[in-house]
């Protein structure tokens, strides 16, 4: 059996850019969502370069982290974001990964999620959650210590 290496951009110092920490995370996670309807395209991609940018992976516990970070740590709102999460292509991503695993993972997430939420208010800056390509040519580690995001 073959052990997939550690993605890099969950080192805190990554040395990768953006482009490159969401390509590496692009294809540890192949087909995860697909993207055909443009507005669901860019919401994946702001949520990825989340994923990327606090140092997370795509275990259920990683994704209540994911959901975390963006409320905390970033300037889409609330409303935004849970408009997104009603598409059809999400919801029924909820219902593949079952009620069950979502709440056991959520609780499990919840001492870290505590942790997040402090280090997001912490922050220097909220990230630019749908500008995101603008800092796609700047190595991780550089927008870790930029908006002061210290990975859980």
């Amino acid at each position: 059996m073959t052990q997939t290496p550690r993605p890099r951009y969950l080192d805190p110092d990554c040395p990768l850019t953006l482009a490159e920490g969401m390509a590496e995370f692009a294809a540890s996670n192949p087909g995860l969502i697909p993207d055909e309807d443009p507005q669901i395209r860019e919401l994946v991609r702001a949520h990825d370069a989340c994923h990327v940018l606090f140092g997370l992976t795509t275990s259920v516990e990683d994704e209540a982290l994911a959901d975390t970070w963006t409320v905390f740590g970033t300037d889409v709102t609330l409303k935004q974001y849970s408009a997104y999460l009603e598409h059809e292509q999400f919801t029924a991503l909820f219902r593949q990964i079952g009620l069950r695993a979502m709440l056991t993972g959520t609780l499990r997430a919840v001492p870290r999620a505590l942790r997040a939420i402090g280090r997001a208010r912490a922050m220097r800056e909220k990230w630019p959650f749908f500008a995101y390509a603008r800092h796609l040519d700047t190595p991780i580690a550089a927008l870790r210590d930029r908006y002061g995001v210290r990975p859980v």
